[in-house]
């Protein structure tokens, strides 16, 4: 039966179990999803307002993206520099002490695929996604 399912069940199911999963990984700093992709942009570099949001559209609101950034901000984990969102010490140090646990959760979620399955997974959905954009 589990076979016969469409690839939109599977990809909605998957969805909500990545949901839910990492954000019982980033639930002890007292965070969700959405602030650990925050986090997790920011610690590459600072980004500007309109981007940040722009980066998460398929994921969020700007609306939501701002109430985000604005929950890290009052953690003084994120800050304003000029008009560039950027991560504070205590920003960096937050993102550091999470990494190992999301790290560790990717790997739950591809145990059992190869390296090459893995990337063929992805690839098969990218395109998938391309598809029905053009």
């Amino acid at each position: 039966m589990q076979q016969q399912r469409p690839v939109g069940w599977w990809v909605k199911r998957l969805d909500e179990l990545l949901e839910r999963g990492l954000d019982d990984v980033v639930a002890a700093e007292g965070l969700s999803r959405r602030h650990w992709q925050v986090l997790d942009s920011l610690a590459g570099g600072p980004s500007a307002r309109p981007e940040l949001a722009a980066a998460f559209a398929s994921f969020a609101t700007p609306g939501r993206v701002d109430v985000v950034v604005a929950d890290l901000a009052a953690r003084a984990w994120v800050e304003d520099r000029g008009g560039l969102l950027a991560l504070t010490d205590d920003g960096r140090a937050a993102h550091g002490r999470l990494a190992g646990a999301v790290a560790a959760f990717r790997r739950r979620v591809a145990d059992g695929l190869s390296a090459e399955e893995y990337a063929a997974t992805v690839a098969g959905l990218a395109r998938m996604v391309a598809n029905l954009e053009r």
